[in-house]
């Protein structure tokens, strides 16, 4: 993707909510040239959506994921903003270029937010070498080998935050006032081989790389039962992410542009949400990490990786497979490019 302008690509804002979008307000023009997609994680919609700058609102439901997907829209988890991979997939049908998504309780720090992450994608990382300056407009000091400069696509660009940073939920509760400055423009490229925390608050991604961004099942199941793990579903998610982009021979670059987390969520009932799966936090890279893929296509590798991952044979682990293999099956015969 060499175009970064806004109007010659098709873009896309996708927003998990069960609470008011009035946030959006304070974006200004931001999102004038996107489509943006509301997911309500709600049976039906309840929400209003405010009137804002935008090329179109589609705004979905509960409702709407069983209309599309029947039996299968088990695989989209509900009380939980991994539902986000719904509204992922309704961006992809709709033919997005590029598809950003956001946390219902971020605020801009500044001006060109989406220019800014279609700025991280246009970009090619290097190859065997680190660059030590994160200056985005100074990357490659001095000594740096000009052959290795342009060597990777990056397929996502990783925004961070200011205020209440993505932390633990345990850390969160000992910094009950935590309200960190935006730091200055930055732009890393995450090393080959290396996982990250992969955070959905801040994130965009090119169109061949949405076959990757299934968001595993947590919070409850559509007909109440609970999952019992809950908000690792980016991290998780990232996790297979980065796997099969290393494998593809792409990149992710972390940094800019930054939001303002203003935390709606309640940080001690995070505590409980997050106990059960911090264990599993612990192995599920390591066992991610030792299949050996061999596909050349991102739908391709993520099946690949569904049917090779070592997994317990307990139901939550055989349920995730096989919402993996169907995530990654609406994707074989689709235009990606």
């Amino acid at each position: 993707m060499n175009k970064t302008k806004n109007s010659r690509l098709s873009i896309f804002l996708v927003i998990p909510t069960i609470r008011s979008l009035d946030f959006l307000k304070e974006w200004d023009v931001e999102f004038k040239d996107c489509q943006i997609v509301i997911v309500e994680d709600h049976e039906k919609k309840e929400i209003s959506i405010p009137s804002i700058p935008s090329q179109t609102i589609h705004h979905f439901s509960w409702t709407d994921i069983e209309n599309d997907f029947g039996e299968k829209g088990w695989i989209f988890p509900r009380k939980n903003a991994g539902i986000r991979s719904y509204g992922f997939w309704k961006a992809f049908e709709m033919g997005a270029d590029v598809i950003v998504t956001m946390d219902d309780d971020c605020y801009p720090t500044g001006t060109d937010f989406v220019q800014t992450h279609l700025e991280n994608l246009s970009f090619k990382a290097p190859g065997d070498w680190f660059p030590t300056y994160p200056d985005p407009k100074f990357m490659f000091t001095r000594g740096f080998p000009y052959k290795m400069r342009n060597q990777m696509p990056v397929v996502v660009s990783h925004g961070l935050w200011s205020g209440v940073v993505d932390l633990d939920a345990k850390t969160l509760v000992k910094f009950p006032k935590l309200n960190l400055p935006p730091y200055p423009p930055i732009r890393q490229f995450v090393p080959q081989r290396f996982y990250f925390p992969m955070c959905s608050m801040n994130l965009a991604f090119k169109r061949k790389a949405t076959p990757l961004m299934y968001f595993p099942l947590m919070g409850e199941s559509k007909d109440g039962t609970r999952w019992g793990y809950d908000r690792f579903d980016d991290i998780w998610a990232g996790i297979f992410v980065k796997k099969i982009v290393d494998h593809l021979g792409w990149s992710v670059v972390n940094g800019s542009p930054f939001v303002l987390h203003k935390a709606a969520s309640d940080r001690l009932g995070n505590v409980r949400k997050e106990r059960r799966g911090l264990a599993v936090n612990e192995w599920l890279w390591k066992r991610v990490d030792e299949v050996k893929l061999t596909k050349r296509t991102a739908a391709e590798c993520y099946l690949e990786l569904a049917e090779k991952l070592r997994l317990p044979k307990r139901r939550y682990f055989m349920k995730l497979r096989s919402a993996m293999i169907i995530w990654a099956q609406l994707f074989m015969k689709t235009t990606l490019s």
